[in-house]
């Protein structure tokens, strides 16, 4: 299989990523040798002074972070994913835990090219409408639809299936189940293993509801943000 191609990446500001407060960011602290990763969310910045975002938590504990400490920002918005090199300032746990960024001098960003789809691997379940639902592997995920591996045909092009799946969003560990309605854009088989054969249908969502969409949309970001090599 070929390697994906890297996206071309140029420099720009934090003013130019527009964020808004409440957006999801992972936040890697270099303490140690040790490059652990935590998502958290912007509270807000002051162009040239600081970036301000919530103390990560584990198990609803603050993460000691120290200042002085090296930390490196990535974000996804819209098709562009960005990465900026900072230092805690400082640490505050009043009036709750959060921090103090320095101000990056330059944000580097990456352009996504096409629809963002991720590969996962996201066990749920799918049929036609009426039929008994059997067990399928959601191997890729988009916002518009996904790639279904399963032991059974689901449908031939032009066939609605029903798709139900679940995914838990950081950083609160939330846990969200989807029942969509998909229909079928292409079918393939491959050679399971053993003698099984593993049918591979391409499926475009449905009357997605528009909180849906935004989960769906914070789970793929989530995605991104762990591992930029998993974009399809």
């Amino acid at each position: 299989m070929p390697e994906p191609q890297q996206p071309a990446v140029t420099l720009g500001t934090l003013d130019q990523l527009q964020l808004h407060i409440g957006d999801r960011l992972q936040l890697e602290l270099n303490a140690d040798g040790a490059h652990n990763q935590y998502f958290t969310l912007l509270i807000g910045y002051v162009p040239g002074h600081s970036v301000l975002v919530r103390t990560p938590l584990v198990q609803n504990l603050p993460v000691p972070v120290r200042e002085g400490e090296a930390a490196l920002v990535r974000t996804f918005s819209g098709r562009h994913a960005s990465t900026f090199e900072t230092t805690v300032l400082r640490a505050s746990r009043s009036p709750f835990p959060y921090l103090h960024l320095s101000y990056p001098q330059t944000v580097k960003q990456a352009l996504i090219r096409g629809a963002l789809r991720v590969r996962v691997s996201l066990p749920g379940t799918a049929a036609r409408p009426g039929d008994e639902p059997g067990a399928a592997l959601i191997s890729d995920l988009s916002v518009s639809g996904a790639l279904l591996e399963s032991e059974q045909p689901l449908g031939e092009a032009g066939e609605k299936v029903d798709l139900a799946f679940k995914f838990v969003v950081q950083p609160n560990n939330y846990e969200v189940k989807l029942a969509v309605s998909a229909e079928v854009q292409s079918v393939k088989s491959r050679q399971g293993e053993g003698t099984a054969s593993v049918f591979v249908t391409g499926v475009r969502f449905m009357r997605l509801h528009t909180t849906e969409t935004l989960l769906l949309q914070s789970y793929i970001q989530q995605v991104l943000l762990q591992d930029r090599s998993r974009v399809v």
